[in-house]
Order: structure tokens, then sequence, then C-alpha cells
């Protein structure tokens, strides 16, 4: 196929398919068609299945009702109150952390991977996540304009609430309810918003959030195995509600990993290309230093280099475990992803010369690592 063809084929495909909520049956029909086509392009794949949650939100929801039960009965039993924050505030930490503990009492369903391999020892290793986001009220574009101050908000709520609980063990005052009142408040609004989430909004389509991430992978493993060179393409499942795509990979492979250059592409279809500096959601990652100056010496006018905090990647758990991984994503005026985790996340609303602009900057920067693009 050539690149505009393949590249077509996909997003072809990818209206065909519509939203491909995490661990579902359209993700598992996604995940068959990769299969198939990187079995076209003459690489070797295998497919792998593991358990994973539908969504995020019932793990964190025992972490906004029970910070919020923990402050509602500070009054009456703040000894309760303390220990029952302070255990929800770690299990947090590891849990925005990429270390999820709740989340796996939550693995009801069967999502997978799909692998495939130019040769047993890859110099680099590509990732896209498969799965699309069910939509949410907290992703209205008139209200997403900072997750992350959401997302700080939810770790301040947490820490107010667990630290005044503490404090009220030894310094009993009535005072400490209302000061955990307004977080009380936040954390219930969460949990409402979320569980609205779950009953009455739509899966979004996907196009950009990840499905021309998984195009351009496409369209690299194509090129890359005309080129001859040793690469892995990993196309995950079950991202939206865990990077579990990740940490399945990451547990089966981590060794063979190591040293490797990961590349994870996000949300590519719109806005301006960016090598993501830093990510993370409690804890911030920084991306592989060696992978952020070999970019930065290409000197592509159209690639920006700033942090992205709004969610964790794929890439994050492995930057959690000291992977040499970074992400590639394309940013909006806000910062943020462009039709993200929304209804207009279409086909028809990517911007198909973002998608070759991305194979070019990935294809310059091995053309670089190996001399030239001549040599092969």
């Amino acid at each position: 196929m050539s690149q505009e063809s393949l590249l077509d084929h996909v997003l072809t495909k990818l209206q065909g398919f519509g939203p491909r909520p995490s661990a579902s049956c359209r993700e598992r029909e996604f995940l068959l068609f990769v299969q198939e086509t990187l079995n076209r392009l003459g690489l070797q794949t295998e497919r792998e299945s593991f358990r994973a949650p539908a969504t995020y939100t019932w793990a964190y929801l025992v972490f906004w009702l029970g910070l919020a039960q923990a402050g509602l009965v500070l009054p009456r039993i703040p000894l309760l109150s303390a220990i029952s924050s302070l255990v929800l505030l770690v299990l947090e930490y590891f849990e925005l952390s990429t270390f999820p503990l709740v989340s796996r009492l939550f693995r009801f369903h069967t999502s997978g991977n799909v692998l495939g391999k130019n040769g047993e020892d890859p110099e680099v290793v590509f990732l896209a996540h498969a799965d699309s986001a069910t939509t949410s009220i907290f992703f209205h574009p008139r209200f997403a304009t900072s997750p992350r101050v959401s997302l700080l908000l939810f770790i301040v709520a947490s820490l107010a609430v667990a630290g005044v609980s503490g404090l009220a063990v030894f310094v009993p005052l009535k005072l400490w309810f209302w000061v955990t009142w307004p977080f009380v408040l936040y954390l219930l609004f969460l949990a409402f918003g979320h569980l609205h989430r779950e009953v009455a909004m739509p899966p979004s389509p996907g196009a950009n959030d990840n499905g021309s991430g998984v195009a351009v992978v496409l369209e690299l493993s194509r090129i890359l195995k005309e080129w001859g060179i040793p690469f892995w393409a990993v196309v995950t499942g079950a991202e939206e509600s865990g990077n579990w795509g990740a940490l399945h990979f990451i547990a089966k492979y981590g060794p063979k990993l190591r040293g490797k250059p990961i590349i994870n592409l996000d949300n590519l279809g719109s806005g301006t290309l960016t090598l993501a500096t830093q990510e993370g959601m409690w804890r911030i990652y920084e991306a592989a230093p060696s992978l952020v100056a070999e970019f930065q010496k290409l000197s592509l006018p159209f690639l920006a280099f700033r942090p992205y905090l709004g969610l964790s990647t794929d890439a994050t758990p492995l930057l959690a475990r000291g992977f040499t991984a970074a992400t590639i994503i394309a940013l909006g005026e806000q910062g943020l992803p462009v039709n993200w985790h929304w209804h207009t996340d279409t086909v028809e609303n990517l911007e198909r010369d973002n998608l070759e602009k991305v194979v070019q900057l990935v294809l310059s920067w091995i053309a670089c690592r190996h001399g030239s693009s001549a040599e092969r």
C-alpha cells in the first residue's frame, strides 16, 4: 500500500467501527483489524488478552465517596475518619501514579493488546491505544479548559480531609467539620458527575483519540518493514480505563524493553504536534532526556516541546518505571487534545496533514539515528 492509501484505509475503517469503549466487543474487533493489517505487512503478530475494568469510574468512586464519608463522620467518629481517609489517600496516590490497587478489584472484563514484531530485538517500540473514551460533562468543550486544575483540586481535597481528620483526633473541635465541608462537596460533585457519565453519556467516536495514533503506527510499520529496521508496533487496549494494556505489556516484556526507545503516539489528528516533556497525574515524570534531545536536534518547525499534564498516557506507566519513553501528541490552544473525549471526535474533524507530519517526524528521527535514510 502507498502511504496515502494505508492512512486513508485506516481512517475509513475508523468510520465503520465508530466508538470502541475499553474492554468492549468493538475494541476487540478493531484490534483484530489491526492484527490483520500487521500480518499483511509481513510482521509476526501476537494477540494477548488480559482482565481490565471497562471504566475507571467505579474505582474512583471508592476514593470520592470514601473520602466524602470520612469528612461527614468526622464530628462523631474522628478516629475512623482519620484512619479511613489516610488509607484512601495512600491508595489514591498509587492509583494516580499508575500503580493501581483499587481498580484491580474491578477487572470484570477482557481487553487485549496486539503486538507486531519485525525482529525479536527491536531498535524502537511504538505504542498507540485502540480504545475510545466515554464522553462526560467534565469534557464538554465549554468546561474542559484545565483538567490539571480539576485533578489538583481532587488531590488537595483528599489531602485536606485526611489532614484535618488527623488533627481532629488530637484536637477535637467542631470547627474541623466545617473546614472539610467545601472539600467534601467537591468530592461529591466529582462522584455524581461521573455517575452521570456512566448512566447518561455515550462513548466518543475516538477518531483522534486514538484512531489517529493507530493509523500512524500502522503506516510507520509499513515503511520501517521496507527499510528493514527491527521494531515492535504495539496497539493496546483499555488505556482509557487505566492504561491496562501498557501495564500488561510492561509485565510481560519489561526486561526486553530496558534501554529501548519507546514512542507513544496519541491524539495526533488535530492541533500542534508536541513532544510531551513531562506527564503524569500525582507524580510528574520527565520524558526520557535522550529522546527529548534527539527530537530537538531535528529542529522541525512544526514540533513543539512542552509538558502534557492532563491525564495519563500509555507512556506514563513506562516513565514511572524508568523506561526510555516519550509521548508525541497534538495539542490545541489550551494545551489539551482537540475534541478530547467528546462526540465531535470524528474522522471528519481530523487534519490528515498532521498524520503525515508525524510520519515524517518519526522517520526523520530514525534516519538520524542511522546516519541517513539513504543507507536504508
